[in-house]
């Protein structure tokens, strides 16, 4: 958490942007409890900033508020992987389709810039820096499908694939395949080949998911061989 010097005036703002940024790198876990006392004394504020964060996170789906009890962390279920994943095959594998056919030559160096620069950080085991460039490649091709209400389906789903995205670091194995499937998304937009950019992507993606998927039912079987 930020120490108290580096909070704005805007105590609720900068309440919600604290929390939600703990949520979303998972320092707060999944299905944990909240408790508005401890971050109150954490951040020196008042309860009511946190309280009306957490209203506010709630909105955003990533807390969900228990009656009597408090508030909690949304958890991430096999579900919720399942129907992310499947969305962003849809519309990602769609987008590398129509980037395909549409990015210049300056578009494409850009992009090979983020590739090689996820595929190092995967080298040196720098799984955060990782992330950045993994976000920032993806985006790239999603913006040259040059379709405003793609973008903006994407933007609602960016806070749930990020939760999905931080959880998948937790598999080198998984990460160091995405950068393989990378490399195979990219020749083919340098390829101008739209049918193969899609089908690329959406076996990335697919692939991830599985990954995911069979490590979260690891960490089930560990959950319950220590329980």
């Amino acid at each position: 958490m930020e120490n108290q010097t580096q909070r704005p005036a805007a105590l609720t703002d900068w309440a919600y942007d604290t929390i939600r940024t703990s949520i979303l790198s998972l320092n707060l876990p999944t299905g944990a409890q909240i408790n508005i006392e401890e971050l109150a004394e954490e951040m020196q504020v008042s309860r009511t900033p946190i309280r009306e964060a957490l209203l506010r996170l709630e909105g955003d789906g990533l807390v969900r508020a228990v009656s009597r009890v408090g508030f909690f962390v949304t958890e991430i279920t096999r579900r919720d992987l399942e129907e992310l994943f499947e969305l962003r095959a849809l519309l990602e594998s769609y987008a590398a389709k129509r980037a395909a056919l549409m990015l210049t030559d300056a578009d494409l160096a850009h992009i090979d810039e983020l590739l090689e620069a996820s595929c190092q950080a995967v080298e040196a085991v720098n799984l955060e820096e990782f992330l950045e460039y993994e976000i920032a490649l993806h985006a790239a091709i999603t913006e040259h499908a040059q379709n405003n209400h793609l973008l903006k389906v994407m933007e609602t789903l960016a806070t749930q694939t990020y939760r999905e995205r931080v959880l998948s670091l937790k598999s080198l194995e998984n990460v160091r395949a995405s950068c393989v499937e990378h490399r195979r998304i990219v020749a083919t937009l340098h390829e101008r080949d739209a049918e193969g950019a899609g089908t690329a992507m959406w076996e990335h993606i697919w692939a991830v998911k599985d990954r995911m998927l069979e490590y979260v039912d690891l960490l089930d079987a560990s959950v319950s061989d220590t329980g």
